[in-house]
């Protein structure tokens, strides 16, 4: 049995690296409004951590969880303050190694990736990420994307092209001294956005399906597409889908070793005239929406899921719309 519980502050609280993180209040609301989100991620006798859903809407859905705080603590992503959050609500644990998980959810696991993928992949990989502790060391010319190590979703990314060298060495020598260093990744002239999913067991890493994401506006995620695994993979239309998430798997368990268990999301996207695959974009340690679009395609074969900052809602081919939590 598990306790699931739906954090989405946690790229920030891996940023900040203290137990107790007080999240913006923007990120607050969101984690209230989609607090029921895991229980279409749940195994039928879990529980989720959820004060205030009802559990007539549970029952009302099919989804046979509880509301008790008992069970394996298992957050949408873990860091020092997801432990606090169990530990407040009366869980005793087991809790895994967060400082070693915050390591590897640093970006230069990315490019961790990268290295390790080199002469591994039937295409050529783009030139690697820069990971840069001196602001002396910054790359020349504007086609870069400049990340702070721990973000995600558009947070802390920042288009070169689009900021003046002085801005760029400013808020370089920013990230530098927040933490510790700054990654740069080479512009590609991307063509689509994907991920491939993953879960680290204790036999290895094993793929376990696409994610095709939009975003709303520039970078913040919109939502993804449900359908069969076939339909996504045509959709993409790449060659070499299946050497591509072997490769990763193989890689990503050698990285992770012993100091993570658990789903993660490998973000990736198609660029350039050719239709190649750049396969490292982000290493995500935890959750991610892409899982629950997979779930949802169990119940649901063709759908659409839309996220906003108060609802989810899953739109079907007939037309139907469900909130996929109380509220929406």
């Amino acid at each position: 049995m598990r306790l699931h519980l739906f954090n989405p502050e946690n790229d920030l609280a891996l940023a900040a690296g203290i137990a107790n993180y007080t999240p913006p209040a923007s990120v607050v609301r969101f984690r209230t409004a989609l607090a029921a989100l895991p229980a279409w991620l749940a195994d039928d006798g879990d529980n989720i951590l959820a004060p205030g859903v009802d559990p007539r809407w549970l029952e009302a859905n099919g989804l046979n969880v509880g509301l008790a705080p008992e069970g394996d603590p298992t957050p949408w992503g873990w860091s020092a303050h997801a432990v606090s959050l169990f530990r407040r609500a009366g869980s005793p644990g087991p809790f895994p190694n967060v400082d070693a998980i915050r390591a590897l959810s640093h970006r230069r696991t990315a490019l961790r990736l990268h290295r390790a993928l080199v002469g591994r992949l039937p295409y050529p990989l783009p030139p690697e990420p820069l990971e840069i502790s001196d602001i002396n060391d910054l790359p020349p010319g504007k086609d870069w994307f400049l990340k702070a190590p721990w973000s995600c979703s558009g947070r802390g990314v920042a288009d070169c092209s689009e900021l003046s060298p002085d801005v760029m060495n400013r808020r370089a020598a920013d990230t530098i001294r927040r933490q510790g260093s700054v990654m740069f990744e080479p512009r590609l002239e991307k063509i689509r956005d994907f991920a491939m999913l993953f879960e680290a067991t204790d036999s290895g890493v094993v793929y376990r399906g696409l994610s095709l994401f939009f975003n709303a506006g520039a970078t913040a995620y919109g939502g993804n597409i449900i359908a069969p695994e076939e339909e996504l993979a045509a959709e993409l239309n790449v060659p070499y889908l299946a050497e591509t998430a072997a490769e990763v798997a193989r890689a990503m368990t050698a990285i992770l070793g012993n100091d993570y268990r658990g789903p993660f999301g490998v973000d990736m996207m198609i660029y350039g005239p050719n239709r190649l695959i750049c396969p490292t974009v982000e290493v995500n340690l935890r959750t991610t929406m892409g899982f629950v679009a997979l779930a949802l395609r169990r119940r649901y074969a063709r759908a659409l899921l839309r996220v906003t900052p108060s609802a989810a809602l899953l739109t079907l081919s007939s037309g139907r719309v469900i909130p996929l939590t109380p509220g929406c």
